[in-house]
């Protein structure tokens, strides 16, 4: 065994946990160390090239859960990506976008040139509400379509800001942190112009409602890739949670998304389940368990009566 693959497998073994089969990067630089990327981390935030880590990282990546943002421009190459239970081949000028709690794993087709950002939602929150990523930002969501294709115009603008923020990251500046922010915010707010052109955008809404479904989306995230054991698991529940009565939670989710409370919570355990059996080898009854179903049985008719394909089917598909 060489040295370098020996580092390698030795810092896996250091910085891996592994939360329902998955391994979980609580941190950038746990993330960094896990995939050998020497880079630096700003209290939260980092930025990279591509053809830089295409250097280290590995070629094929398990799946892992991250506790933190990723933007990534590419332009050029080629990568497999497989983001909670989407793939999909990435290429040249194409947007990535990969929220906080994401399962992700990848191949690596042809060597990428570009740039990749990680913040976390507390660097952001500094001086922008946290809930703001979600509400604001809908390619971070859960179910969002996972990447953009754009022109070579819209690519090169994006570069340059990119390349702006590198070279401030090399300079010894008051305030760099708040800088950074600044030129975070703009690349989030162009990235959602961008994705609203491509994808499409959703009816405005009032700034209450937005707030109590946010709010529940975050707390339906909480139910996942933490290993706790006592999970929120009726409408009611989640009410209470938020301190407000479940018809007055179940109207707001109805009026904004189209469904229930209930059918929101039970969609982000079916992507859930999905994520978990196509990206790790765990048998039904674990996953089941994982998910705090009662019993594999359970799991079944739940995974059935959405589908339509039985688990085992689903993962075959």
């Amino acid at each position: 065994m060489s040295v370098a693959v020996f580092i390698f497998l030795k810092k896996q073994y250091l910085f891996q946990v592994k939360v329902d089969g998955i391994y979980t990067l609580s941190t950038i630089q746990e993330y960094f160390d896990f995939i050998n990327f020497e880079c630096p981390v700003f209290n939260g935030f980092a930025i990279g090239r591509l053809e830089d880590s295409a250097k280290v990282i590995p070629k094929k990546m398990p799946p892992y859960r991250k506790r933190f943002y990723k933007i990534m421009l590419i332009l050029s190459g080629e990568i497999e990506m497989r983001n909670n239970q989407d793939n999909a081949y990435l290429e040249t000028n194409t947007l990535f976008f990969s929220g906080e709690g994401h399962i992700q794993s990848w191949e690596s087709i042809a060597p990428m040139s570009g740039y990749v950002i990680y913040f976390t939602s507390d660097f952001y929150s500094v001086v922008h509400k946290k809930n703001k990523l979600h509400s604001d930002f809908p390619f971070f969501t859960h179910n969002a379509s996972m990447s953009i294709k754009i022109t070579t115009d819209e690519s090169e603008h994006l570069q340059r800001t990119c390349e702006n923020i590198i070279s401030l990251s090399q300079q010894e500046l008051s305030h760099k942190e708040d800088i950074f922010r600044s030129y975070l915010n703009i690349l989030l707010l162009e990235s959602k112009n961008l994705y609203e052109k491509k994808i499409g955008t959703n009816a405005v809404v009032q700034d209450s409602d937005k707030r109590i479904l946010n709010s529940f989306n975050q707390l339906i995230e909480q139910q996942y890739g933490t290993g706790n054991e006592e999970v929120l698991k009726s409408v009611k529940e989640f009410a209470k949670q938020l301190y407000i009565h479940p018809t007055h939670l179940n109207y707001v989710v109805k009026s904004l998304k189209g469904n229930t409370a209930l059918q929101l919570v039970h969609n982000r355990k079916l992507q859930e389940a999905k994520s978990l059996l196509l990206q790790t080898s765990k048998t039904v009854s674990e996953i089941a368990y994982d998910l705090h179903f009662d019993n594999p049985t359970h799991f079944v008719r739940f995974v059935k009566k959405k589908t339509g394909k039985t688990p085992l089917q689903l993962r075959n598909t």
